[in-house]
């Protein structure tokens, strides 16, 4: 275990996927580590869930002292099947952030792709997987925060439904969005660790397939656009012609999502000191919305929840690209469409898989919406793509 971490070490030093290795790493290397499924498998952990031994910051630097006393259940549960830990992987502060280039800490890279964003906010899960020094990772998703570092590093990023995993001890950003996710190089690696952390395992399989109508898709860059396309033809030849559904107003569900947001970290963070200046006003802007300004912002997502619930039913799946651009590079400002795509299946409450296209010259991507519990027939599709 010394070697493995002695490697991690290394690569951190370039990439800056730990918060603060210096701190966090002793603690790791000390741990003891059982046998089971995963064992031997290095395993990631965004910080903003409970480690028990390290500081629980959520990117927070002032909460760089307050050292957790247990393990979140779904860590307890990494432990008991073998999994050897890296901790406090770099995320935004708070989670509400767009390209892991956080205040308190060094910005992370991205290993698939120098001088440009690891993406956000669990930016440290997916660079940590796409440059080897973990098997997978952990992250949290609210609004794409799983699936567009995924996309920008050229991982698989796995989001949970709500119902799958115990989210005891991941500190909320929005809990009406918040879902775990999952960083991996393969399906099958997600599998793994899917297995051991989900609460109940389902059969089901997925039997056809849907997709926006064009006008949706009219902000895609080319190169994401070729990827879409490439995966439509593979999708058609496994499962038949789409289902094409009633058009969707992708920027105003992105922005009334964003706003939603922004009203819940008020509360799950207002009280956290030591916030940066930019975070403080956007949780100061969410403390000004009105219960009837909040009711006008939940009416569309939730008519687009009933929407794309009753489409998907028990067996189909959606497919988007994930992102309609590529990662930006350092310095620049993120897509104001970033999240576009992925936060469908946040306000869905939904499971979704983004899936790397292999052998393009940076990160492409493109992702599967499932319906409720259908994690695993998500990986089984993907593997068969």
């Amino acid at each position: 275990m010394s070697a493995a971490f002695d490697r991690i070490a290394a690569l951190n030093e370039r990439l800056h996927f730990c918060e603060d290795f210096h701190a966090s790493g002793p603690v790791d290397r000390a741990q003891q580590i059982g046998a089971g499924p995963l064992s031997g498998r290095p395993i990631g952990i965004k910080s903003n869930i409970r480690v028990q031994g390290q500081a629980w910051t959520a990117g927070i630097g002032a909460r760089a002292t307050d050292v957790a006393a247990q393990d979140a259940p779904l860590i307890a549960d990494l432990r008991a099947a073998g999994a050897t830990l890296l901790s406090r992987l770099a995320m935004d502060e708070g989670a509400l952030g767009a390209a892991t280039d956080n205040p308190h800490f060094e910005r992370c890279e991205n290993p698939a792709w120098p001088g440009h964003s690891a993406g956000g906010s669990s930016g440290g899960s997916a660079a940590a997987v796409a440059a080897g020094a973990v098997d997978a990772a952990l992250g949290s998703d609210t609004m794409g925060s799983v699936r567009i570092p995924a996309a920008y590093c050229g991982v698989y990023g796995l989001k949970l439904g709500p119902e799958a995993v115990d989210m005891a001890g991941v500190m909320p950003l929005a809990p009406s969005l918040d879902a775990l996710g999952i960083f991996a190089q393969t399906p099958e690696m997600l599998g793994e660790v899917l297995d051991v952390m989900a609460r109940t395992a389902s059969a089901r399989e997925i039997t056809s397939w849907c997709t926006l109508p064009e006008p949706c898709l009219s902000a895609c860059k080319p190169q994401m656009r070729f990827a879409y396309d490439q995966m439509s033809a593979q999708m058609t030849l496994l499962l038949g012609a789409p289902e094409v559904m009633d058009p969707l107003d992708l920027p105003a569900l992105r922005s009334d999502a964003f706003l939603l947001t922004e009203a819940e970290a008020a509360i799950s963070l207002g009280d956290q000191p030591g916030l940066s200046r930019g975070l403080e006003k956007l949780i100061a802007y969410g403390r000004t919305l009105t219960p009837e300004r909040m009711a006008e912002v939940r009416a569309r997502p939730d008519a687009a929840r009933a929407a794309l619930r009753s489409v998907l039913g028990v067996n189909r799946v959606l497919l988007l690209p994930t992102v309609s651009e590529p990662a930006f590079a350092h310095g620049a400002r993120p897509p104001v469409g970033q999240a576009d795509f992925t936060v469908l299946a946040n306000i869905a409450g939904l499971p979704a898989l983004a899936i790397p296209m292999a052998g393009a010259a940076f990160p492409l991507s493109v992702q599967l919406v499932g319906p409720p519990g259908a994690e695993s027939a998500l990986l089984r599709l993907a593997a068969q793509l």
